[in-house]
């Protein structure tokens, strides 16, 4: 268990540095394989634990919001440059048209 939420944190830096640098096709591609481990750990059963392993789990889990929520916040800023990107074609794409309409 311990071993997959480290790997998800080792996942989740990896897709923060790949957006930090603007790198969103290997960002897509690696997003793939975390999205599954994400998967595989919300259906562990944590309830099967050990006391000492539980802290330590729940230790790795609240690292892992932390850094998921930075991961968030970089997909909303990309998706927020994504709509400005396609309003602004929308707008240059029907200027052509009125200015070809002419």
């Amino acid at each position: 268990m311990k071993e997959l939420i480290e790997q998800l944190l080792i996942g989740n830096a990896t897709l923060l540095q790949q957006a930090d640098n603007g790198d969103w096709t290997a960002f897509i591609d690696e997003s793939e394989a975390y999205a599954m481990g994400m998967r595989t750990l919300c259906d562990v059963d944590l309830t099967q634990l050990g006391q000492e392993t539980k802290a330590q789990v729940s230790a790795l889990l609240a690292q892992l919001l932390d850094q998921d929520a930075l991961l968030t916040r970089a997909i909303q800023a990309r998706m927020s440059t994504i709509s400005s990107e396609l309003s602004t074609m929308r707008k240059s794409n029907s200027s052509a048209k009125a200015y070809t309409a002419v």
